[in-house]
């Protein structure tokens, strides 16, 4: 059988498309679940009558895996509701495969980026939302969505249990040093709408991607990538040739080594991570989202 490939074009990718990884499952609090696969992470929810998924992993095999964990947690209930945390393939590409009959809910600026790109197996969602913050319940569930502002990819919702107090915040702060290149963050207005989330009062804080944290680990994500952003600008004062992994790995990573260097993976990504942020004060960023005006991005143009 043909996986759906997402925008993979070759033949040769079915192998890895097809591969079904073990999940695993952790129950949060009443009603609330986190799944693995040792990288990417995300939630779902027990409702009265059905599931609500949160993305969808990354292939049509983890997507499987995940209906398959959501299936030995919450026996008997179908998925009946998929919410989109944003628009990139890695972490909500292929509803297709996970729930094709469920309502899918994003943002929709988010909403306006998957129906243009068209790639095979991301649903387009049913439901669209806009504006910052929405109250919801669904299926006897209770939560809220917040889309902070340009963050990472398009229209990304954090998810807010006050009850439980938990925040789930996908692919915008780590628990950990593990950033790469970082495409697509909105370096400018990054860090400034990530901290007006550490004024929610939650415990626990579930990244998309790795371990669970407590709300000074979030905060001490955000101080990361403030202070990273700090550091590149001094590089170019001391002549560092920003464009050369091996000379940004080694001023940026020895002059934050004290205070950051115990975050897991940290001499392995340090260089990476200033490389590209250091590229948003020399280019100016990605587009819209990087001005002092996001508002402006996508809504009204697509």
């Amino acid at each position: 059988m043909a996986e759906n490939r997402g925008l993979f074009t070759s033949d040769k990718m079915q192998a890895y498309l097809a591969e079904e990884p073990a999940m695993e499952t952790q129950q949060l609090a009443d009603h609330i679940w986190t799944v693995s696969d040792g990288q990417v992470r995300t939630l779902f929810l027990a409702g009265d009558s059905g599931v609500i998924a949160f993305d969808t992993f990354g292939t049509p095999g983890r997507a499987r895996a995940f209906r398959a964990a959501i299936e030995a947690a919450v026996p008997g209930k179908p998925i009946n509701h998929l919410i989109y945390t944003h628009d990139h393939l890695d972490h909500a590409g292929f509803a297709a495969d996970l729930a094709p009959n469920a309502e899918i809910i994003a943002d929709e600026m988010c909403a306006n980026v998957i129906r243009l790109r068209e790639a095979e197996g991301q649903l387009v969602p049913t439901r669209t939302l806009s504006g910052h913050h929405h109250e919801l319940e669904i299926d006897g569930v209770s939560f809220q969505l917040i889309n902070p502002g340009p963050t990472h990819g398009t229209g990304n919702l954090s998810t807010y249990f006050p009850d439980a107090r938990i925040l789930f915040s996908s692919d915008t702060i780590l628990t950990n040093a593990k950033y790469g290149l970082m495409p697509d963050y909105h370096i400018a207005n990054f860090v400034k709408f990530m901290r007006e989330l550490a004024v929610l009062d939650f415990d626990t804080f579930v990244p998309g991607r790795y371990g669970i944290g407590d709300k000074s680990a979030f905060t001490k994500g955000c101080d990361y990538i403030e202070a990273i952003q700090i550091a590149s600008q001094e590089a170019f004062v001391e002549m560092v040739p920003i464009w050369v992994m091996d000379a940004m790995q080694g001023y940026v990573g020895e002059k934050l080594r004290s205070q950051f260097g115990d975050l897991d993976g940290y001499d392995q990504h340090i260089g990476l991570t200033s490389i590209r942020i250091v590229h948003h004060y020399l280019m100016g960023g990605w587009g819209l989202e990087d001005t002092p005006t996001p508002d402006y991005l996508l809504a009204d143009e697509l």
